[in-house]
């Protein structure tokens, strides 16, 4: 492997650009992903699994990108990850065949709750009930590549939780995916994008090393590894506005727009603020989506 000062600065430039981009459900009822923006049809995720082919990106797992950090292994010129959210048994079923088919790797992020069986958390705004993948689903899935990352215990709002309920959430989703897998869990991502810094601190402290959000973090992938942005992609996403959201430029218009909101955020009334975190995350100008799960 060449290791001269162009081959790092390519791979600098990799890192520094890098796109996550995250999904929910993965469905094949048309009527149902024309009902909630987090379904996707399973048509359309193919449809952009293969643009990401034809324009020469690679998808790698956040395992890989640390790999990079640790040992003398370069990442691909255009990498990108790929994640999933909640862990839904579609994405078993569905997605999976997919990236198995096209030689991709992506990152799902699970409820490792015992007792959480389907998707609970959405019941408030009308998301009928979806089964969760089943243990057996996520050690095939690991075998073959899949990174698991934690999204909690029960996919509370980690930020209103006091000290031992949100290290619960944190530190024993991880032990038990780590105990099913055989493996350690480094990424976790935070149950509707919300997060601060009490929050990514006991993260780390229980042993992750990469936090995805969605719309908070820094502009570049790698400036902040516990609050990673990530790019939503909706059941409206159309090819064109896939391409326009795997470009740098739209990542910077994006974190731009976010950083404009929050300061007209920090103006509204003492009644409005109190709902800062579910405006931060669900209205966020440019970023095309209405409510984040």
């Amino acid at each position: 492997m060449a290791t001269d000062g162009s081959v790092v600065q390519m791979d600098h430039r990799a890192r520094n650009s890098m796109n996550v981009l995250m999904y929910h459900r993965i469905v094949d009822d048309e009527s149902r992903a024309q009902r909630h923006w987090t379904c996707v049809h399973v048509d359309n995720l193919a449809q952009q699994l293969h643009m990401l082919d034809r324009c020469g990106f690679t998808t790698i797992t956040f395992n890989d990108y640390q790999l990079s950090l640790s040992v003398e292994v370069n990442l691909p010129r255009k990498p990108v990850v790929i994640s999933f959210d909640d862990g839904y048994l579609d994405t078993y079923r569905l997605a999976f065949p997919v990236l198995r088919e096209l030689g991709m790797k992506a990152v799902v992020f699970v409820v490792a709750g015992k007792n959480v069986k389907s998707n609970i958390w959405d019941r408030h705004i009308g998301v009928p009930p979806a089964p969760l993948l089943e243990p057996g689903h996520l050690v095939q899935m690991s075998r073959e590549g899949i990174e698991i990352g934690s999204h909690s215990l029960t996919h509370p709002r980690l930020i209103d939780l006091p000290d031992d309920a949100a290290w619960e959430e944190l530190s024993h989703s991880k032990l038990l995916l780590e105990m099913l897998l055989d493996s350690p869990i480094n990424s976790i991502s935070y149950p509707y994008g919300i997060v601060d810094t009490r929050i990514k601190n006991m993260a780390r402290e229980a042993g992750y090393t990469i936090g995805c959000g969605v719309s908070s973090g820094p502009a570049h992938f790698g400036d902040d590894l516990m609050e990673v942005r990530r790019t939503a992609i909706k059941n409206s996403t159309g090819p064109l506005g896939f391409g326009l959201r795997l470009l740098p430029l739209f990542q910077r218009y994006s974190f731009l727009r976010w950083k404009t909101s929050q300061a007209l955020s920090s103006r509204a009334t003492p009644a409005r603020r109190r709902n800062l975190p579910d405006v931060a995350i669900s209205t966020v100008p440019g970023n095309g989506f209405e409510h984040e799960n």
